[in-house]
């Protein structure tokens, strides 16, 4: 996989007027699917497959690139570990495919990564323990026989033989068959949740000091009391304020707890996330003011995230199910269909809907707010494949130049990486690149890998906005010279995924995301992130 480098500025485009509506109606009759080479998986289960001398199926040195061994390794927990068997057929770990080498037939073609694209080198079934790859008929073979740390895999002749039998992942968060989810699986997994405890265990930085963070941080204290109220009324910028703070500072507190919890196993923090919870769902009846739609975002973000740990880690909690019924009927209609406003806004609101979906395991609002944010995230971060005018939501209303750019806050010259807002301000630039990030880490925990859609994007606009809120002087044709900068605690999930498990190289944002460890919270609905991603495999 080759590797790139983020936040570099190709030569700037700039619309070209006598071309530009029949560019953008060139633009807006392909379809955004076209855009990806394989259909994303929906996950049957996830974890690690264990076959002879009991050791795993391991990707070499946690290695992402295209044609990377995989070989047989003691069971380590890591993400070369993490296998996604899918329900397409296709076996996934580290965004790519298990595949046969060349789509060769031969014993002895060996097994390695590589793009997920469909053909049948990528596809395996599951028959008595084996590993079939029904074109070639051959089975996953542990070379050797041997079970040696580094043996290779390959694939030979089926003979039933202990080096060719398989145990896939079947628990440990697995969603159930009737649900199709995994919980807990909101932006955070088990898997992720018991990769941090144990580094935080260890003393390792730097999720020590992000937890210590955390935990002398007010969202953790034991003594808060929540404060809610039956209507939270919110106007722009937060005026008037009725409830809007509150809400909003009671919903991270309610995830800090839950993450303590999962951390420490002291029951007193669980019990106060579930006091929190229990305190808005018998009150929070409606949501008011200009604002209105965006707030019930910013909660409805991290409400799950606290309800999806609470729910399937803690022993007990009597009135999940009043919970369940404040998300579906007081936050999911507001922020189901999403927003015409900022691109910030509806990004937010459908990182809501999703992660409420996720909770109530409804399939049909979890699909409808996956196709509304890709649609918006393409809409919100800019590459050069656009066109010569930005993407836009069919919709909206924009339907010329001056439209376009006047949306883009006057910005009429577009590079990799530029967002809607970016002209506006790096503040709410970053709201909207964070839940990106967001939603696509939810959907990869739950076996649906936006990254392919809306991987680029993402890192074209952590590095490009990590450059300038770096210090680097503007251009005069970006944004007239001047910029507002504030990007925020963003940048560890987008480049968690991007540039550690994806491998692609990138300078600027990992500057960034280094400078500002330990990243706390926004007071919105971003918390935590050093502590929860940095480094994180799983």
């Amino acid at each position: 996989m080759a590797r790139r480098m983020d936040g570099v500025t190709t030569t700037p485009r700039r619309p070209r007027t006598r071309l530009v509506a029949a560019l953008v109606a060139a633009l807006l009759a392909v379809p955004t699917t076209l855009a990806v080479t394989a259909t994303a998986a929906s996950a049957a289960a996830t974890g690690p497959i264990t076959g002879y001398g009991g050791k795993c199926v391991d990707v070499a040195g946690e290695n992402p690139a295209n044609n990377t061994q995989v070989q047989l390794y003691t069971c380590n927990g890591s993400g070369a570990q993490q296998w996604t068997v899918a329900d397409d057929g296709t076996i996934r770990a580290l965004g790519k495919c298990l595949d046969i080498a060349a789509g060769s037939t031969a014993n002895g073609a060996r097994a390695q990564i590589y793009d997920c694209n469909g053909t049948g080198a990528q596809q395996w079934s599951s028959n008595a323990g084996q590993l079939v790859n029904p074109t070639s008929g051959k089975c996953l073979d542990a070379t050797g026989p041997s079970s040696a740390d580094g043996t290779p895999l390959q694939i030979w002749s089926c003979t039933g033989t202990a080096n060719q039998t398989w145990t896939l992942p079947t628990g440990g968060g697995t969603p159930p068959p009737s649900g199709g989810f995994t919980h807990p699986g909101v932006l955070v997994s088990r898997g992720q949740l018991d990769f941090v405890r144990g580094r935080v265990q260890a003393g390792a930085q730097p999720w020590a000091s992000a937890y210590n963070q955390m935990m002398s941080s007010r969202y953790a204290s034991l003594s808060r009391t929540p404060a809610p109220r039956p209507v939270v009324e919110c106007g722009s910028y937060s005026n008037p304020n009725n409830g809007c703070t509150d809400e909003r500072e009671d919903a991270i507190a309610a995830y800090t707890d839950a993450l303590a919890w999962y951390l420490t196993g002291d029951a007193r923090y669980a019990q106060k996330s579930i006091q929190i919870m229990d305190a808005w769902s018998a009150t929070i009846t409606a949501h008011t003011g200009s604002n209105a739609p965006l707030q019930t975002g910013w909660a409805a973000s991290v409400w799950p995230r606290a309800a999806e740990i609470i729910k399937y880690t803690y022993t007990s909690w009597p009135n999940a199910n009043r919970f369940a019924t404040m998300l579906r009927t007081v936050y999911l209609p507001v922020v189901r269909n999403g927003s015409n406003s900022n691109g910030n806004w509806e990004l937010t609101m459908m990182e809501a809907a999703v992660g409420i979906a996720v909770f109530l395991e409804d399939r049909a609002a979890y699909d409808a707010a996956v196709t509304r944010f890709l649609n918006r995230t393409r809409a919100f971060v800019y590459l050069p494949s656009d066109g010569a005018l930005p993407y836009t939501v069919p919709g909206s209303g924009l339907d010329t130049s001056a439209e376009i750019i006047g949306y883009w806050q006057g910005q009429s010259t577009f590079v990799a990486g530029l967002a809607q807002e970016t002209c506006r301000d790096f503040v709410h630039t970053g709201y909207g690149i964070s839940a990106i990030s967001h939603v696509a880490e939810t959907s990869r925990i739950q076996g649906r890998d936006l990254y392919p859609q809306v991987g680029e994007r993402l890192r074209q606009a952590l590095g490009f906005h990590s450059r300038y809120q770096l210090g680097e002087a503007p251009p005069s044709w970006l944004c007239g010279g001047s910029l507002t900068r504030g990007l925020g605690p963003v940048t560890e999930v987008g480049f968690n995924a991007m540039g550690n498990r994806l491998g692609n190289v990138m300078t600027n944002t990992q500057t960034l995301t280094l400078q500002q460890r330990p990243a706390g919270s926004n007071n919105l609905f971003v918390a935590w992130e050093t502590l929860t991603h940095a480094n994180n495999p799983n």
